[in-house]
């Protein structure tokens, strides 16, 4: 027998004799959950009870966080003929989220769900408040809680050049809390292992303790304010270029190590991490986005180059970050021709694809220098490139020394992303002080081919297509300006990266970058909150203001400074927001010394603070990248798809008001949540999606499903059998006839078990999932739900056909 096809043989026979010793369970138990035994006496077919770290609408599976689109896909299987579904996770069922989580997969899995609303395990209680159920578990064995750490990221950055004047000279990290007690923040590199050596300025005592163990106290009262600092007794601050957070220019290009740069922050309490550096003429400010930021799809979005330049050191920055060991990264999309630091001294390393695998904490960071003199690739050959990744990744964007107004002008402008799933359809972007002298930008960079955009009241009028994912668009202040109450309402009809070059005063070196969070009916009430904000260390920043955006039916919300209720001014400065008036902007200046700053509201806010003084300009967002809730498609159809004029297509009832799609066209009449395919305008292949509009005017779409050919029939051939198969793979105790399997005509290889089948590696999205695909390569997409082979060149469906 031919080698190769007896291993073939081998590996199914292993496949399926593994299938047969495998029993069905009804336990799921996170391999994040240590010290968690569950007694066999407990196991029962009928229930399913599932075991992992949770929160509102979420759990945290196989190392990362799922949103219920993907609970649902990963346990579907073993949920069937199951009738009751026990979720032990805290607060999976809490909020609105948690109550559409749990209502979707009831709907999607015809199972009734039982869920906690608060901590679950010794800390809290083993009781789940949603649902009717009498079977679940109760577990006194288990000393810890379903709940994770709140955990933040900071990205390594990288200038051109480290230049006390012109770049970097000083760096701080803030750190708040909204908790009126003490809570514990632990810090370390990137890795988790060791902790740099830090000061902590405590900023309503004025004191300053230094550590070497990463652990860090705070609490709402006394935020405090951590700088980089070598050795005791001296404790002598360390420059910018050299910490965790700002590495050597020559390291770009290259793997740096988790070890010693990149920083993790973890606590069991909520708390903010804002990053913030200066120099004379330079400042900026990043708020980490806690473990929102992690997912394994990206944009490398930003401002791009708008004029020629005589400085050296202006350039655009990608930095990403693994989270987990042996960490696949893929940076494609990169125009031909650009080029970024190789890590030698040279400007040598180029695309359009760059292959990296990164292990825990470890950051890759990709560098494109300006050409001084000229307009060139370099300006906007990176901005729309794609990062995924096979782990979660954190990524960081923009510059040390990011180009302002014309050639001559530069300031501090970066952001830390969240992954593509956590984009949405509709944006507000709050102008800032930028004005005649220093109009301000809005880019927009597409997800998905052929995404609209729709500004202020325009829609349905389109103002720009963006025909191929990756593809960015710049919207200029100066010919598209705000309305005039400093708002620009976007829409876009797919989910797409909105970024806002704000200015903080109508000065053209006092740029600063933005990444702007979707409107979502779903995310923050309070920010508690922003301290000294008006500082970057010892330096105040006295143009400072904050823009608020509130939910118009919440009215105005709180805004206090040091404890002291601030009024929102009028002139130009907020107001209900043209093209969409479920929301309203509010504008507070800034004016008092060691300014900390909380908002508050019984509805949705999101907070934007900026400032300027001299030739330095800061801005950064405080909120607004809350949870929000995502929908599957149901489809009932006879064939298991939808195929022309045949199907049903549904989405959970009670959202609020719907509008379905074909080929991203609405369609008319279809304004409830289920759509069923006809002759008039289905009889071809289309995709269909629909819109869920929620009260307090969030708009979220679906998943997307597209029709495919109806399955056609043929009679059998009646003709004698050319040929009969000479080859068998049988688990059965006996063959099915005594001459098995000889007698199965024009056969090559036959397979036969009493209750067992062959099954084949299992992936959601081969075309992310695999960096380096093989021609003739055989998966099962999990979300298209399809047998994929790759052909060389792209991923496809197996379609039953006529032939």
């Amino acid at each position: 027998m031919n080698k190769k096809l007896f291993l073939f043989l081998a590996i199914l026979c292993q496949l399926l004799f593994s299938a047969k010793n495998k029993t069905t369970e009804s336990i799921y138990i996170d391999s994040s959950v240590s010290g968690l035994t569950i007694p066999t006496q407990n196991a029962n077919q009928q229930f399913y009870q599932l075991f992992s770290h949770g929160r509102s609408g979420e759990l945290f599976i196989e190392n990362h966080w799922m949103n219920v689109n993907e609970i649902a896909e990963r346990f579907k299987n073993e949920l069937k003929n199951k009738k009751e579904l026990y979720i032990y996770g805290c607060n999976f069922g809490g909020g609105k989220k948690g109550r559409a989580a749990i209502k979707y997969l009831e709907d999607y899995l015809n199972i009734q769900v039982n869920a906690s609303t608060n901590i679950t395990g010794e800390s809290g209680d083993w009781k789940l408040e949603i649902g009717k159920g009498k079977n679940g578990l109760k577990l006194p064995n288990f000393k810890g809680n379903l709940q994770l750490d709140k955990t933040h990221y900071l990205n390594p950055l990288l200038a051109g050049s480290y230049n006390n004047t012109t770049s970097i000279q000083e760096e701080f990290i803030y750190l708040s809390t909204p908790s009126a007690t003490n809570i514990t923040v632990q810090m370390n590199y990137a890795s988790g292992t060791g902790s740099p050596r830090i000061s902590i300025y405590d900023l309503t005592a004025g004191t300053t303790t230094y550590t070497s163990t990463g652990v860090i106290t705070l609490k709402n009262a006394n935020p405090v304010r951590l700088q980089f600092v070598g050795a005791a007794p001296t404790n002598t601050i360390i420059t910018p270029g050299t910490t965790p957070t700002t590495v050597p220019t020559n390291t770009g290009g290259t793997i740096i190590s988790g070890n010693s740069t990149g920083l993790k922050f973890t606590s069991s309490d909520n708390f903010y991490v804002n990053y913030r550096a200066r120099s004379t003429a330079q400042a900026g400010s990043m708020l980490a986005k806690g473990l929102g930021a992690l997912g394994t799809e990206f944009r490398w979005g930003g401002s791009p180059n708008v004029a020629a330049t005589t400085i050296a050191d202006i350039g655009n920055m990608l930095s990403v970050m693994a989270t987990e060991d042996n960490t696949k990264i893929v940076i494609d999309n990169i125009k031909t021709g650009t080029k970024f630091i190789d890590g030698l001294g040279g400007i040598t390393l180029t695309g359009p694809t760059i292959n990296k695998t990164l292990q825990k904490g470890d950051s890759f960071i990709l560098y494109a220098p300006v050409t001084v003199g000229s307009l060139t690739i370099q300006d906007t050959g990176w901005l729309g490139a794609k990062i995924i990744s096979d782990k979660n990744i954190a990524v960081a964007v923009g510059g040390l020394m990011q180009q302002g107004i014309s050639g001559t002008n530069r300031d501090i402008g970066f952001d830390q992303l969240v992954p593509v799933n956590r984009l949405g359809l509709e944006y507000i972007v709050m102008q800032g002080n930028g004005n005649t002298a220093a109009p301000e930008n809005i880019i927009i960079v597409s997800t998905v081919d052929n995404t609209k955009i729709y500004l202020k009241n325009g829609f349905p009028t389109v103002y720009a297509t963006l025909v191929n994912a990756g593809d960015y668009v710049v919207i200029p202040a100066n010919t598209t300006p705000f309305d005039d109450k400093r708002n620009m309402f976007v829409r876009v009809s797919r989910p797409a990266y909105v970024f806002h070059k704000i200015y903080g005063k109508d000065q053209g070196n006092t740029n600063s970058l933005m990444f702007i969070p979707p409107l979502s009916c779903f995310g923050e009430k309070v920010v508690d909150l922003i301290p000294a904000s008006r500082d970057i260390g010892s330096t105040t920043y006295t143009d400072t203001e904050i823009s608020v955006l509130a939910a118009t039916a919440a009215g105005a919300p709180t805004v206090t400074e040091n404890g002291t209720a601030l009024s929102a001014y009028t002139i130009n400065g907020g107001g209900n927001v043209l093209g969409n008036v479920n929301w309203t902007s509010y504008r507070y200046k800034l004016t008092l010394p060691n300014s900390k700053v909380k908002v508050s509201s019984t509805g949705t806010v999101q907070a934007e603070l900026f400032g300027a003084s001299g030739d330095a300009g800061f801005g950064g967002y405080f909120s607004g990248f809350g949870d929000t809730p995502s929908y599957l498609l149901t489809i009932a159809s006879p064939y298991g798809y939808l195929c022309p004029d045949t199907g049903v297509i549904s989405v959970a009832a009670g959202l609020g008001t719907y509008q379905w799609f074909r080929n991203d066209v609405p369609i008319s009449g279809a304004t409830t949540n289920t759509y069923t395919l006809n002759g008039v305008g289905d009889s071809v292949i289309a995709t269909y999606y629909v819109t869920v509009k929620f009260p307090g005017g969030c708009s979220i779409n679906s998943n997307e499903v597209t029709s495919d050919e109806c399955p056609c029939t043929k009679a059998g051939s009646t003709l004698a059998p050319t040929s009969f198969t000479k080859m068998g793979i049988s688990i059965r105790d006996k063959r099915s006839t005594a001459n098995w399997p000889k007698d199965i005509p024009n056969g090559f290889i036959a397979m036969e078990a009493n209750n067992k089948g062959f099954v084949i590696t299992r992936i959601a999205s081969p075309e992310t999932a695999i960096s380096n695909p093989i021609l003739g390569m055989l998966v099962y997409d999990t979300t298209k739900d399809c047998l994929k082979l790759y052909n060389g060149t792209s991923w496809n469906c197996i379609k039953p056909t006529c032939n």
